[in-house]
């Protein structure tokens, strides 16, 4: 079996657990406004932004979350970060806990856990593909993602994260 199709496997499996989990009942609070969310995503060294920050906040039912995503360029590489309020949702962190408690490191990808200025993660990197990926989970109600095209790896990813104002998101859930 492949390592994507591992990581297929594995991203459906923790799907289904969320599923379950959600089903035991976890309190969801109203998330914050996506306008609150903009200011963290901040002009980058090195990096040109590709136009202003975009976001929602979106209610359906007893679900509620907001979202923030800003785009940049260098040279040839793409950057996308996105900062997500899943509101305590358990079904938006379920996936992201399990991946923290494994490691994959197979010829074509890595999957590691890390973490950044106190809060857990996920560094994933295709190699083939040469796409970046960190995942960070903040005061077990914030998700910051950040993705990349055209890296060598995922460090200079984590290197950017270590530049977000992380605290800054765990304190609007005060």
């Amino acid at each position: 079996m492949k390592s994507k199709e591992i990581f297929a496997f594995l991203v459906l499996f923790f799907f289904v657990s969320s599923l379950c989990i959600f089903a035991q009942g976890q309190e969801p609070v109203d998330p914050v406004n996506w306008r609150e969310l903009v200011p963290f995503l901040i002009d980058i060294s090195g990096w040109e932004a590709e136009g202003e920050a975009e976001g929602s906040t979106v209610s359906m039912a007893n679900f509620k979350v907001s979202e923030v995503e800003r785009s940049y360029t260098a040279e040839d590489k793409e950057l996308n970060i996105k900062i997500v309020d899943g509101a305590y949702v358990p079904m938006m962190y379920t996936g992201i806990k399990m991946a923290m408690n494994f490691e994959i490191d197979t010829s074509e990808e890595y999957v590691k856990k890390i973490t950044i200025k106190g809060f857990s993660g996920i560094e994933r990197y295709d190699y083939e593909d040469k796409e970046a990926e960190v995942i960070i989970l903040i005061g077990e109600r914030f998700l910051v993602q950040l993705e990349g095209n055209n890296f060598k790896d995922a460090s200079s990813l984590t290197a950017i994260a270590e530049t977000l104002d992380l605290k800054g998101i765990a304190n609007l859930a005060k």
